[in-house]
């Protein structure tokens, strides 16, 4: 993990995040009712990503990470949050930045995230401070040919979680073993979204 390759936006003297997508309330990515972001902007490119939209880092929304976060503490009924992306720790600063204003706020959510890169490149890197705010880390570039129906919360078996805290403890067969749940949204009037961790694609499907 390079600190050269971490990006992050200033303008106005406010940090902003570039995002794909928000959804403020899903059950399909950890347990209870969680607010879900997707950072834009990922520099790998696994074999048969299940984002290729969020690749880019000239495409996605800009938002300030105090309206995010103000927007997050607003939303009633939520236990937690999730990160995805695209790869979200291509914007750590900013996201340590929003992690700790939600945190002032509602300390009660529990925050989960996954990245490509693995815990000991993070820890290596000057980008480690935000493990402070994360209570599960799922690590590990997404192998296609990993990618079994039957391994929880992860997009491929190699991918490890991490419990950085007890707080997703009790939920951990759920979250390690436990059946994938898959939501589907509409963005906008003519997008739609699909929620959850994917199930690899049969040889037909594939392109």
């Amino acid at each position: 993990m390079q600190a050269h390759l971490i990006i992050w936006i200033y303008d106005n003297g406010f940090m902003k995040l570039k995002v794909g997508y928000i959804i403020d309330g899903t059950k399909a990515l950890g347990p209870g009712l969680r607010f879900a972001i997707w950072t834009q902007g990922c520099l790998r490119r696994c074999y048969r990503c299940t984002s290729p939209e969020l690749q880019p880092l000239d495409k996605g929304k800009i938002i300030d990470v105090v309206t995010l976060s103000n927007h997050i503490c607003a939303t009633n009924g939520i236990s937690g949050i999730t990160i995805s992306g695209g790869e979200p720790l291509l914007q750590a600063e900013p996201l340590k930045e929003l992690l700790s204003l939600v945190v002032c706020r509602r300390p009660s959510l529990n925050v989960i995230l996954f990245t490509g890169y693995n815990l000991c490149d993070i820890k290596n890197s000057g980008e480690c401070g935000i493990l402070d705010y994360i209570d599960l880390l799922i690590d590990g570039k997404y192998i296609d040919e990993q990618n079994s129906s039957e391994i929880g919360l992860r997009g491929s078996s190699n991918q490890k979680f991490h419990f950085l805290t007890n707080r997703l403890l009790p939920y951990i067969e759920e979250i390690t073993t436990g059946p994938r749940k898959r939501e589907m949204r509409m963005i906008g009037e003519y997008e739609m979204l699909t929620i959850g961790i994917p199930p690899r694609r049969k040889s037909q499907e594939m392109v």
